[in-house]
């Protein structure tokens, strides 16, 4: 029996791992950990998968040489954010609180350095995609509810080349490469665990776009009139999103990019995008 990241693996989780990678040999690591994760009905407290921790428990295995892993599809070259070990303490109890019943939820930016290790530190234990650099311009906020910290977001500049929204924009590249800064992208969203209260996603999703335009303003003397987002297809519905106002634009083809290479993952978005003040003089432009 070997614990590891918190849970034990005897032989027959071995066992099943084993099963589980023979019977799919084609597909990525990434795609083995969500299905091992589903088979071993290993979530957070937050209903997520932790397949996150899975890649890390079967590249352990594989080092341990009690599985064998299929080769990595691809290598993605990504710039991992420093994450330094802080005093945190989870809280004991969940926050059930009935929205009706809430104070106002609080968004501080993320400015400083004890606030920027606390914000990296939440997103790389919480949130399955763990936190990476976020390069170009970006904005992090810590929520709270009074002194309760809820929740972690993050916008940045927008992806350079987008199908379905170049295509609901209409625009062409000299009109893309002049209006681009003016989209921002809701590049991390994170409820934390320990609040478990219905409908509070889409609040907070709301109060962010009404908070960051301003905010964005403020930082980088220009207004954005456009957020766009992507949900991974395979963990979520895109609930909060839709009952926030977001709409719907289509699918991503499941091509990433790493530095100037783009490469194939296979992982399939959903494409939000939300209008702020000033998009429709935008669409006037574009005319």
């Amino acid at each position: 029996m070997i614990m590891i990241r918190g849970k034990q693996f005897g032989n027959i989780e071995i066992a099943l791992i084993k099963q589980i990678i023979a019977e799919n040999p084609v597909i990525s690591r990434r795609e083995l950990s969500i299905l091992i994760s589903q088979r071993l009905n290993w979530y957070q407290a937050n209903g997520h998968l932790k397949d996150r921790a899975c890649r890390d428990v079967l590249l352990r295995l594989a080092q341990k040489g009690l599985i064998d892993l299929p080769q990595p599809i691809y290598t993605l070259k990504t710039q991992q954010a420093g994450v330094k070990a802080i005093n945190f303490v989870e809280p004991a109890t969940t926050i059930t609180t009935a929205i009706g019943d809430l104070p106002k939820p609080i968004f501080r930016i993320a400015h400083d350095s004890a606030s920027r290790q606390l914000w990296n530190y939440l997103i790389d234990t919480y949130h399955y995609k763990g936190c990476r650099i976020v390069v170009g311009r970006h904005i992090k906020y810590l929520v709270y509810l009074e002194q309760e910290l809820i929740a972690c977001f993050a916008f940045a500049d927008a992806v350079l080349h987008l199908n379905s929204r170049d295509q609901w924009l209409g625009w062409n590249e000299q009109q893309r490469a002049a209006n681009l800064h003016l989209i921002i992208n809701n590049v991390r969203f994170l409820m934390l665990p320990w609040v478990q209260i219905r409908n509070l996603a889409s609040k907070l999703l709301s109060l962010s776009t009404r908070i960051v335009a301003d905010d964005w303003q403020r930082i980088y003397q220009y207004r954005p009139v456009l957020i766009e987002t992507f949900v991974e297809q395979q963990r979520f519905r895109g609930t909060c999103y839709k009952a926030a106002n977001w709409i719907y634009l289509g699918q991503t083809t499941g091509v990433g990019r790493s530095g100037m290479k783009y490469y194939a993952h296979g992982i399939i978005k959903d494409v939000y995008v939300y209008r702020l003040s000033g998009f429709s003089e935008l669409q006037r432009q574009l005319l």
